[in-house]
């Protein structure tokens, strides 16, 4: 996979967190439910050699229905703290998410004229995504229930953003 490649697409969840039926492509990597659409070769390292991995994901979730699930468990963190390693992952995917939709709200922006209403609110969802980007920026180790917090925050972030679809999905 290139850079371009990785950027453009869903950040895949970690493997280690994956249901052995996810890991062997019979239930998607994103939701669990039956898995019918091949996402390609990803590499991996594993103990020092790299290993290739064939991911799948159900047809909702393979056109941008992924989305749901990620703002889903943002909205959940602060209610039932996931461990460690399962939020780490989430707020990972969701910071690549809002990163993927942000030059898309951006590009609204520019193209719906200075000072209409339409420009003000695309402006005020890229204004609240980089916000919630760069708060991120200041603690390297944030504690579990901080991290869930921002995780929270760039869910709500993310859903605001859901009207902005990258290239490349439905």
């Amino acid at each position: 996979m290139t850079l371009t490649d990785h950027l453009s697409s869903p950040r895949l969840p970690s493997v280690g967190l994956l249901s052995e039926g996810q890991m062997r492509g019979g239930a998607c990597v994103f939701c669990g439910s039956v898995a019918t659409v091949d996402l390609g070769r990803h590499d991996m390292r594993c103990l020092g050699a790299v290993v290739h991995w064939f991911p799948r994901a159900c047809r909702p979730c393979a056109d941008g229905g992924y989305v749901d699930h990620l703002i889903a468990a943002a909205m959940s963190v602060c209610r039932e703290l996931p461990p460690p390693p399962q939020l780490t992952d989430l707020y990972r995917r969701l910071q690549h998410e809002v990163r993927r939709r942000l030059p898309i709200a951006e590009r609204a922006a520019a193209v719906a004229g200075q000072g209409t209403m339409s420009c003000h609110a695309h402006q005020r969802v890229v204004d609240a995504a980089i916000d919630a980007l760069t708060d991120a920026a200041v603690d390297d180790e944030p504690s579990p229930l901080v991290l869930a917090m921002r995780c929270h925050e760039l869910g709500r972030r993310l859903h605001d953003l859901v009207p902005y679809r990258p290239c490349g999905d439905s």
